[in-house]
């Protein structure tokens, strides 16, 4: 793990760009509260495709007043939104978000953005709409600067929270030098460096109807043998290190007099690396042998994980200190949950995650942010694009990168 005594020197021009940044969005903490406040009002969760692409136009909009290109590419998810920084230099960095949210149409207006003291409270003021803002304070602010890169750029695609494949617009970021990815730094303020690998499965048994009463021998549980296979994959979880296996739903049977022909489960599989993953995969198709049931197992969709590489340690290493020029002990950890930086640091693109605001609670009524934290996090977001275009990576990006 990365510490401010093992790291590389950025170097003046990448501390000193971090340092403008910091500066420039403390002096528009206000704006920045006011245009969390605009976002947070819009109802962009699964079921309101409108308001997504609202949120996409208002920071198109923002992004432009300050000169950058803007583009929404139209697809089936949604518009995704393309604001680009161009830059003197070389080196493209991508600043990787999304605008949709998990929350229902209505919960904007029944749970509008509240501010107590510094906390920041609202659905989706950390995942992600405070996260796309601070790229855009830090792009703002780099507009200002020398722009030693040849771009910086904002990705903002609108359906993360409901995919199991690639988002749609990967191929536009085919070339890019790193993948800066905007999900909420850790409560701790430390960036997620690692990332674990998923899937999810789908493990049904068939058996054979009967009525509960009068002919039950007939009859094979369903249910029964669902239950036992449960038993069995809970036993994986935690047989290698990292390793979860949760059965996180659970159906079966008709009506209580029936003895039931159908269950299921819906498995959730994580790992911090591959090989465990197809490991756990394989035991879990190992399904025991029950007299008169059939049992069978679909894989539902597999999601990549962030693991270590070369140039992840370089980038990691000079977030932690660029955090520590600014008095901050931060560290990289490594997250069970997933992010579309996984499927760039699939793709080979050098990925750092857990760059926005330090906040957390996502998903529920609790979510927050620090607003204090921006600031920081547009700075070390500002020196790691300057010290990108300034040559960090060096020989350390793969050569195999979209």
């Amino acid at each position: 793990m990365a510490s401010p005594d093992s790291v590389l020197e950025v170097g003046q021009a990448p501390s000193q760009a971090a340092a403008d940044a910091a500066a420039q969005a403390a002096s528009r903490a206000a704006t920045f509260r006011e245009r969390l406040a605009a976002l947070v009002a819009i109802d962009s969760g699964a079921d309101a495709p409108r308001g997504r692409d609202q949120v996409a136009r208002i920071l198109a909009g923002w992004a432009a007043a300050f000169g950058c290109e803007t583009e929404i590419v139209t697809r089936p998810g949604g518009g995704h939104l393309i604001c680009r920084l161009a830059g003197s230099g070389s080196g493209r960095i991508v600043l990787l978000g999304h605008h949709d949210t998990v929350f229902p149409k209505g919960t904007a207006k029944a749970r509008p953005m509240t501010v107590s003291g510094d906390v920041a409270y609202g659905p989706g003021v950390a995942d992600m709409k405070g996260g796309l803002l601070v790229a855009l304070t830090a792009m703002e602010a780099l507009a200002h600067g020398p722009r030693p890169f040849a771009s910086v750029e904002l990705h903002s695609v609108p359906n993360e929270e409901v995919r199991v494949v690639p988002f749609s617009t990967l191929d536009r970021v085919a070339g890019a030098s790193v993948v800066l990815v905007l999900e909420c730094g850790r409560d701790s303020g430390d960036f997620v460096s690692d990332r674990k690998t998923g899937a999810w499965l789908r493990l049904a048994v068939e058996g054979s109807p009967a009525h509960a009463g009068t002919e039950p021998g007939r009859g094979r549980s369903a249910v029964i043998g669902l239950c036992r296979e449960v038993l069995r994959l809970s036993a994986l979880d935690g047989a290698r290190p990292g390793l979860t296996v949760i059965a996180g739903t659970i159906a079966g049977g008709t009506i209580a007099n029936v003895v039931p022909q159908h269950a299921e489960t819906i498995i959730d599989v994580r790992a911090t690396t591959r090989a465990d993953l197809d490991w756990a995969l394989r035991e879990i198709s190992r399904a025991g042998d029950y007299d008169g049931l059939t049992v069978s197992v679909e894989n539902q969709g597999t999601w990549p994980g962030i693991e270590p590489t070369p140039a992840g340690e370089l980038l990691l290493a000079t977030a932690v200190r660029l955090a520590h020029e600014q008095g901050l002990d931060l560290r990289g950890q490594t997250s069970g949950g997933m992010s579309d930086g996984c499927w760039t640091a699939a793709a080979g693109v050098p990925t750092l995650d857990g760059l926005g605001p330090v906040g957390g609670h996502d998903h529920s009524p609790a979510e927050y942010i620090l607003l204090d934290s921006v600031p920081s996090r547009c700075g070390i977001i500002a020196g790691l694009s300057t010290a990108v275009g300034n040559g960090l990576l060096g020989d350390a990006r793969p050569r195999n990168a979209v």
